[in-house]
């Protein structure tokens, strides 16, 4: 199954390191998706995050010579922290026939649901119990329309992160047989204009009619070094990383998360 993989030894500033692979799947016919896996080398863990960072997807992440992930996303920011914190990680790349990236319409399709339904397939046979889905921004469409649609008695629940507004894409998708267990993260000072606090508030009240939805907003951090839709400000949780990826692996692991973290 697997065609290409690129393996590096990531060594993190504890005694323990990551294996980092970039990995090659097929997916559907003449298809292929490409993700990167970030995985502690011990952990006794059998849970898994997919990630799904926000706009088009295409180019989130990079492997340098040195062997080091870069990348602006907040979810590829912190996938190192994930690590730490005992998850295998793995970001998804738009797949094959979608070179340039992901629309919005390619996001709510069987086409990649098809795809995220293989991966996940290939988790479980690599042993993963649980895995949760993690959207930011406008991979959170991906997160909602895949939790909704997605049967596998191995899918455990949806992260949404900087939610994208309710009335212009969430509520389209639709959400209503969704059942998953949801976790929303949102900052309060978020002023990207698809992606406010008070839409994402609407949001969480529309989950709630059909699923369990734990809410954290999110405030303080570093100040902005981008626009307020890009990655560097309250939109991408800039200065919080590891406060938020703490509350994200704490729901993870069943353990009770605060209403609020600053």
């Amino acid at each position: 199954m697997i065609l290409r993989t690129v393996v590096i030894l990531l060594f993190l500033a504890t005694t323990s390191f990551a294996l980092t692979e970039i990995r090659t799947i097929p997916t559907r016919p003449g298809v292929t998706m490409d993700f990167l896996m970030m995985t502690p080398e011990k952990t006794s863990q059998h849970d898994a995050v997919i990630l799904f960072p926000g706009g088009n997807g295409a180019g989130s992440f990079k492997i340098t010579e040195s062997g080091v992930v870069t990348g602006w996303n907040f979810l590829v920011r912190s996938a190192e922290i994930f690590t730490q914190n005992g998850l295998s990680v793995f970001t998804i790349a738009p797949p094959s026939d979608h070179p340039t990236g992901m629309s919005t319409g390619f996001r709510e399709s069987t086409e990649h649901a098809r795809d995220i339904h293989i991966l996940i397939s290939f988790l479980v046979q690599m042993g993963y119990e649980r895995i949760f889905l993690v959207g930011n921004s406008r991979g959170t469409l991906s997160t909602v329309y895949l939790g909704k649609c997605l049967k596998d008695d191995h899918l455990k629940g949806i992260i949404l992160t900087s939610t994208l507004e309710y009335d212009n894409f969430i509520s389209w998708l639709p959400i209503e047989p969704l059942q998953l267990p949801v976790l929303m993260l949102h900052h309060t000072n978020d002023l990207c204009r698809v992606s406010s606090y008070e839409e994402a508030r609407i949001t969480q009240a529309a989950l709630s009619a059909s699923t369990t939805v734990d809410f954290i907003e999110i405030t303080g951090g570093a100040y902005p070094r981008s626009a307020p839709c890009d990655n560097l400000s309250a939109h991408g949780f800039f200065g919080m990383e590891e406060k938020v990826v703490k509350a994200i692996t704490d729901w993870i692991s069943g353990r009770k998360v605060p209403n609020r973290i600053e």
